[in-house]
């Protein structure tokens, strides 16, 4: 992509979270092509090449958002049951009722392909 005129600033953002390994690849082949990592993945992000799908092996092709929401409900529920082994208490009654409509949500996901 060449550089935007004079006129054409770049004065729009994004922000990227980055683990150590990812940023090292990322300063590494910017480096291997004479680029700043910022250059770089510019280059990447604007190119137009089509984005690669991970296969995955069997089952039906999950919405990116629904297992999105799942892992936040995942995490949820998580940090509820720790509390509740941490205070001794034991789980509400209505709470298996919640826990088998998610079940039930992700059953029919997974046979849907959401």
């Amino acid at each position: 992509m060449a550089r935007p005129s004079k006129s054409e600033k770049r004065d729009r953002q994004i922000n990227l979270k980055l683990t150590v390994r990812e940023m090292a690849w990322l300063r590494a082949r910017a480096a291997s092509l004479g680029m700043r990592p910022v250059d770089f993945g510019r280059a990447q992000l604007l190119s137009d090449r089509p984005i690669k799908m991970i296969a995955r092996s069997g089952g039906p092709h999950l919405d990116p958002l629904f297992i999105a929401q799942m892992s936040r409900i995942g995490n949820n529920l998580n940090q509820i049951a720790r509390n509740f082994h941490r205070f001794q208490v034991p789980p509400p009654a209505d709470l298996q009722p919640v826990l088998q409509a998610i079940r039930e949500i992700i059953r029919k996901a997974s046979v849907d392909g959401a």
